[in-house]
């Protein structure tokens, strides 16, 4: 019984989690339009109890495997968890109630998505990861569908659910490899070298790599990206360009740092060359997008290319500096589209770069928030995002990978193009069409605020991120 008890309290955060997903269910069946806003403040009290209570847990250093070694509570799995649970707090914060989400479906979906995220998180075996990659990726399947007016959003979800369903078939089959060959589903008795060595385990890593991909959204398995992006809701898309990598960052340490990194000389390889890919197509496809959704698409690919590399250098260091590229990522991709949700009405929502034409007259706060966001993505200084870029490259540099890092660089310099044209147009462009009158509430203001001037001070002071990342990875035995 103290042994159960023991197991609830660790897994408190999920627990919290799927009663507030059953309420929710409950209340929307008796919700009105005037209770519209039951479903986001069910999501953010959910979200900062949950924080809270993994903010105790990473404090406490609490390390326990559980369940019969199924589900594992480690400072990784913590800090991702709290991570997720305060980004999406502000989201929810952020979120704008309309008529396609008036009954809470979009909370609800969310709600289940970081369930997802949670349980891949601390999954210890293939089997409960898988539970936590399809309560995640379905969730997806539903946020993008969720705007029912929409045919480019139906069309969105249509082709997001059947290339989902084929990475899935495709992870599956690797992970079919790895049991027909081990014989086991845990990933700590993954460690059988002339097994690891077989051509067969390449193989079966090979298959699972693809679907990783897919859920990173690195080319060659990115077209649902920038579709998913401009097809969804703002609300909706701006939740999917953020949470999920959370989840697929877990996916691929649990399994390639962890299980196999006896395999790192053939898997840092595909990382890589997924990365390079990546990093060069993204920014490169960007440049030739008008619509201001697709231009964040194409951007997240070449940020998940970044973040690729990192993880290609096979190390401690290159891990817990592709962490933190991915939280100031997430930083300031959740930033660019909360500005965007903020300005946007029910009649006329922000799509192209002409909707933000002028944007600095009437909205000159979220303009300057919108272009720190901007400026971070460059990598300019002092703002967050040159420090994200900087750890990688140095990373680069002392694996000796002189020439991924000057590619970096180079594709860094090309990218700067689009996003000192969102600039462009709000601050010089003339606005012919009707001024935007999108009026934000005082908690929205407050959540976008915190957001932008997050992106400028950590600029000036990161220790706390690269701190936080390299207390929650980890060690591991790097295998000659």
């Amino acid at each position: 019984m103290q042994s159960m008890n023991l197991e609830l309290t660790l897994i408190m955060p999920e627990l919290i989690i799927a009663s507030a997903i059953c309420l929710l269910i409950l209340v929307n069946s008796f919700l009105t339009s005037e209770k519209r806003y039951t479903g986001l403040i069910i999501g953010s009290i959910t979200m900062a109890a949950c924080a809270l209570i993994s903010m105790v847990f990473l404090i406490e250093t609490t390390n326990s495997s559980i369940f019969n070694n199924h589900y594992r509570i480690d400072p990784l799995s913590t800090g991702l968890k709290f991570t997720t649970y305060l980004i999406s707090l502000f989201i929810f914060i952020a979120t704008k109630t309309n008529k396609e989400n008036t009954k809470s479906e979009l909370v609800l979906l969310e709600l289940f998505a970081i369930l997802g995220v949670s349980i891949l998180a601390s999954s210890n075996n293939l089997l409960t990861l898988y539970l936590g990659l399809e309560t995640l990726t379905l969730s997806m399947y539903g946020l993008v569908a969720s705007k029912r007016s929409s045919e480019i959003a139906t069309e969105s979800a249509m082709k997001f659910f059947i290339l989902g369903a084929i990475a899935s078939a495709i992870f599956l089959y690797g992970v079919s490899f790895i049991y027909g060959l081990h014989g086991t589903l845990f990933f700590d008795q993954f460690n059988n070298e002339t097994i690891n060595n077989s051509i067969e385990m390449q193989l079966a890593l090979a298959f699972i790599i693809c679907g990783i991909a897919f859920k990173f959204g690195a080319v060659p398995f990115h077209s649902w990206v920038p579709d998913t992006y401009q097809g969804a809701s703002t609300s909706s898309a701006l939740f999917i360009s953020t949470i999920p990598k959370l989840g697929a960052f877990a996916l691929i340490y649990r399994l390639l740092y962890e299980a196999f990194i006896a395999n790192v000389e053939f898997w840092s390889l595909l990382i890589l060359l997924l990365g390079l890919l990546s990093l060069i197509l993204g920014n490169i496809i960007a440049i030739a997008q008008d619509n201001l959704r697709r231009i964040l698409g194409y951007s997240a690919v070449g940020h998940i290319g970044f973040i690729l590399i990192g993880l290609s250098i096979g190390s401690i260091d290159g891990a817990i500096a592709a962490l933190a590229y991915l939280v100031i990522y997430i930083l300031m991709t959740a930033t660019a589209f909360m500005s965007i949700e903020v300005i946007s009405t029910e009649k006329r929502a922000v799509v192209t770069l002409t909707d933000i034409k002028d944007l600095n007259s009437t909205h000159p706060w979220i303009s300057l928030i919108m272009l720190f966001s901007m400026f971070s993505m460059i990598g300019i200084p002092p703002f967050i995002g040159f420090y994200a870029k900087w750890i990688i490259l140095s990373e680069l540099i002392n694996s000796d990978m002189l020439v991924i890092a000057l590619i970096g660089i180079i594709v860094s310099v090309i990218a700067a193009y689009y996003y000192l044209r969102i600039v462009w147009y709000m601050y010089f462009e003339k606005n012919e069409l009707p001024i935007m009158k999108g009026s934000p509430n005082i908690f929205q203001k407050t959540s976008i605020s915190l957001m932008g001037l997050s992106i400028l001070l950590l600029g000036l002071y990161p220790s706390p991120i690269i701190n936080f990342c390299r207390s929650i990875i980890p060690p591991f035995l790097l295998i000659d």
